[in-house]
């Protein structure tokens, strides 16, 4: 092969190699979402502007609201550690089996401070006990 064709081959080799990377980049970038407790997301609300967010938390005793004819599940989630920090939310969409009071639950979705309400997308309800191995008398 001639040294210009050489020279054309690498560029577009390259070029390919870029551009892959740079598909990756952004699929990544595009999917990645935040981490908050429901402590971290009242304190940096206003920062959050609109951005996609994952906050876990306890469903509040008494504050599930559930419309199964339109399927809009609202209600309150407390933060682990400090049950007096607690934020809104509303879901559209069927209640988990696994969602009860009490019960822990992973929410994404976008945090509007002015209304200190979380509009959940996606709803994650947790049942750990539902899986944990039975343990019997006189063993730990």
């Amino acid at each position: 092969m001639k040294k210009r064709a050489k020279k054309k081959v690498f560029i577009a080799i390259l070029f390919v190699v870029f551009g892959i990377g740079l598909m990756i980049y952004n699929g990544i970038n595009s999917t990645s979402v935040y981490y908050l407790t429901v402590e971290e997301i009242i304190k940096e609300g206003g920062s959050l502007r609109g951005e996609s967010v994952r906050v876990s938390g306890n469903v509040v005793d008494g504050s599930i609201d559930y419309n199964a004819k339109d399927l809009i599940l609202k209600f309150a989630i407390s933060d682990m550690e400090n049950d007096a920090k607690k934020i809104n939310a509303i879901y559209n969409g069927i209640m988990p089996d696994a969602f009860k009071p009490g019960g822990e639950v992973i929410l994404e979705g976008v945090y509007e401070k002015l209304n200190n309400l979380f509009k959940t997308e996606i709803l994650l309800a947790k049942c750990p006990s539902k899986y944990e191995e039975e343990i019997k008398e006189g063993e730990e």
